[in-house]
């Protein structure tokens, strides 16, 4: 059997969905099943999306082509009209933020293509219940047609002991996008009342937000700005924390809510975010007037974290299964 995925990229860097993209893939080739992988955007987005894949997907044949993002896959049901398409979509976050500038117009008017082009894939997965009824709501799509599958964490939080050095700070973390949803300002901000000068607030990743972050956590010492962090360094970054802090408005998943539970760390959200409820319910989920009070509670939080860590291996064992 031959099983086409169809990925811009498949690095560290691009996010859950690249995670999502190599667990399937190690399944998938578990299972003896021969994986062709499109070629990876380098140069254009455009000219991958509009020039690479079509012509890939023209000289390749397949039993069954995968697109693994609701972009990627615009255009394999109208160059492999007759061939079995799957399509995994992971959020519609670009219609239910609308963020301002032409590369957030874009998009939005990108999605909205990808969802016309989603009623004419054979099967269509949901990485979340919420994420299926986003689906359904924007493009109209029939619910027998779509699969929710979690999106599953790399071994590597389960196999690596967890780490049991002290740190003489207090460590609080936050690992995102810098995206204006994903509201590291308001963290940031929050964090600057928290008055203890133990505290360290880490923050790690890029985005069009970096600099404005950065400019902003200058004006508090306590505040690490980390950057991207590698593949081989991200569990280490979530055994050095005390308290994982995942302020974003809205996820499609959810992933490093799921890491950091693995990791026995326990985590907060606060109460007006539009989670997953498979995913929300990990968390302690807060306003945002008690959070100082709250992180200084550690042994509190402890004991938080260790009922919620019970319930995510059912999310682990749940997760793709094509």
């Amino acid at each position: 059997m031959r099983y086409v995925i169809l990925a811009r990229n498949l690095d560290s860097k691009a996010g859950g969905i690249s995670v999502y993209g190599r667990n399937l893939i190690k399944k998938l080739e578990a299972k003896g099943i021969d994986v062709i992988i499109s070629p990876k955007e380098k140069f254009s987005y455009f000219k991958w999306l509009l020039f690479d894949v079509p012509i890939f997907i023209l000289k390749t044949d397949a039993d069954v082509y995968h697109a693994i993002g609701i972009i990627e896959g615009i255009l394999l049901p109208f160059i492999k009209p007759r061939a079995k398409k799957y399509l995994t979509v992971h959020d519609l976050i670009p219609l239910k933020y609308k963020g301002r500038g032409f590369r957030k117009i874009l998009e939005r008017f990108l999605v909205r293509l990808g969802l016309f082009s989603a009623r004419f894939y054979d099967k269509i997965f949901a990485v979340s219940h919420l994420t299926k009824l986003d689906v359904i709501r924007f493009g109209g799509i029939d619910e027998n047609k779509i699969e929710v599958v979690y999106q599953p964490i790399d071994d590597k939080f389960l196999k690596t002991p967890t780490s049991g050095k002290r740190h003489k700070t207090f460590n609080i973390g936050y690992i995102s996008r810098m995206e204006a949803y994903k509201r590291h300002e308001l963290l940031i901000k929050l964090f600057m009342k928290y008055k203890n000068p133990n505290a360290r607030l880490y923050l790690a990743g890029t985005g069009p937000l970096f600099k404005k972050i950065q400019k902003l956590a200058e004006e508090d010492k306590r505040i690490i700005l980390l950057g991207f962090v590698p593949d081989d360094k991200i569990v280490e970054f979530y055994d050095m924390l005390d308290v994982y802090i995942h302020p974003s408005k809205y996820e499609g998943w959810g992933l490093p809510i799921v890491e950091a539970t693995a990791r026995k760390k326990p985590v907060i959200i606060f109460e007006d975010a539009e989670i997953p409820r498979e995913v929300k319910y990990l968390c302690l989920s807060i306003d945002f007037n008690i959070i100082n009070p709250l992180i200084s509670n550690l042994k509190y939080l402890k004991k938080v974290g260790v009922i919620k860590n019970k319930a995510w291996r059912r999310i682990y064992e749940n997760s793709i299964c094509h």
